[in-house]
């Protein structure tokens, strides 16, 4: 293939419905900022699709960042009583280490009364770099936080999301991110590379190998935008007819 040809290899988009998350394993979403910044919008469109099916969710907040108004920004505008959606939607904080671990610990029980098919664990290695918990104790209560997620999605057959950030800051941080990405066999990493005035994210998904890139206006997508591919890709695969889908299409 003649050289010249092979940038445009790099400008495919990515195939949305090969990333989604598959239920009975821990999937990691894995980018740049403070704790995976960039890859969170990812998280909430999943998260708002799996409240418009009428599901229930739980998300640990280990990174002190949770904002129910980017969940319902994800929805499509005229969502009837869209705030009631998030009585669906069960948050966790914990503030320091020991108590991100055992909101974990906890995870099974709560699962098995909600019957949730989707967990998000939001910046877990944020709490493990405290200074005043030495290495070995930031290593043993993440390994046993990440038996239990690997726990509860086989046993109750769910999507468990990890966020983490990409780039290692310190020895342990490289250490914690490595044991995640152990346990995760489904990872998807993200990259913002631009250029001029044009920024895109370019993803890569494990393990299915697929990758592409995702245009975005400005620095970071907005969780709209983000959330209508993920959204429209469900109605393309779950309607049959142009006008049943042109038709939900205008909906949001």
């Amino acid at each position: 293939m003649s050289r010249k040809y092979q940038p445009a290899l790099l400008e495919r988009i990515i195939d949305e419905h090969q990333i989604a998350p598959i239920r009975g394993g821990l999937y990691q979403l894995s980018g740049s900022g403070f704790g995976g910044k960039s890859m969170r919008s990812y998280a909430e469109a999943w998260a708002a699709i799996a409240l418009l099916n009428g599901e229930y969710v739980h998300w640990i907040d280990g990174a002190c960042r949770f904002n129910p108004a980017r969940i319902i920004k994800c929805l499509p505008s005229n969502t009837p009583e869209a705030n009631n959606l998030l009585h669906n939607l069960f948050v966790g904080r914990g503030f320091t280490v020991h108590q991100f671990s055992a909101l974990v610990e906890r995870l099974a029980s709560e699962i098995s009364i909600t019957k949730a098919k989707l967990v998000v664990i939001d910046g877990p290695v944020v709490m493990h770099l405290d200074e005043q918990v030495k290495d070995r104790e930031a290593r043993a209560l993440l390994n046993k936080s990440l038996k239990n997620l690997a726990h509860c999605a086989s046993k109750y057959h769910i999507a468990i999301i990890v966020i983490t950030s990409s780039k290692p800051y310190s020895k342990r941080h490289a250490t914690l991110l490595k044991m995640i990405e152990k346990n995760c066999p489904q990872r998807l990493s993200g990259r913002i590379e631009v250029r001029g005035k044009t920024s895109r994210l370019r993803l890569l998904h494990y393990p299915s190998g697929t990758s592409g890139y995702r245009e975005i206006p400005s620095e970071q997508e907005t969780l709209q935008q983000s959330f209508n591919r993920i959204f429209h890709q469900q109605i393309m695969l779950q309607h049959g007819s142009d006008e049943e889908i042109e038709a939900l299409i205008e909906l949001s």
